[in-house]
């Protein structure tokens, strides 16, 4: 059998031996492949397990398997939405500080016990609800403490 390319995916490089049905029924084809969700799965850990950067399509398939918009993934990295849409068109590279939480960010979705995504969260609600201009601390007894403000 030829291997099928899975271009459905939107990667490039997806090749399928096996695990492929095509039906011809009154002239159209169709295809069918086994599976798909666990196969979703295998792309998306070699995709977060590969040692060189994440390309623009390869960023879009891991948002896209977490069931994140450009603009829920653009709040959990700080960023704007439309840095998130440049990125995976290939526009502006992609820094290696998104790459690297987006993968991290894919495998606590595996994991339910990590708290990558609650520690995203806060981090992305906090740089919006809480600017510090003037931090005081004070010296006690030879013990410094912040001020409260």
């Amino acid at each position: 059998m030829t291997p099928y390319h899975y271009t459905e995916s939107g990667l490039d490089n997806i090749y399928l031996l096996n695990g492929v049905h095509t039906i011809e029924e009154d002239g159209d084809t169709f295809t069918s492949i086994n599976d798909l969700e666990q196969l979703h799965l295998q792309i998306a850990k070699t995709l977060v397990d590969k040692h060189s950067p994440l390309e623009a399509r390869e960023f879009k398939f891991l948002r896209v398997e977490l069931n994140l918009s450009q603009k829920a993934l653009a709040e959990l990295l700080g960023v704007d939405s439309q840095t998130v849409a440049r990125w995976e068109k290939g526009e502006t590279a992609i820094p290696r500080g998104s790459d690297v939480l987006l993968r991290a960010y894919y495998l606590e979705s595996q994991a339910e016990d990590s708290k990558i995504g609650l520690l995203l969260k806060t981090l992305s609600e906090s740089e919006t609800s809480e600017i510090m201009t003037r931090i005081e601390f004070e010296e006690q007894d030879h013990h410094w403490t912040r001020k409260a403000a």
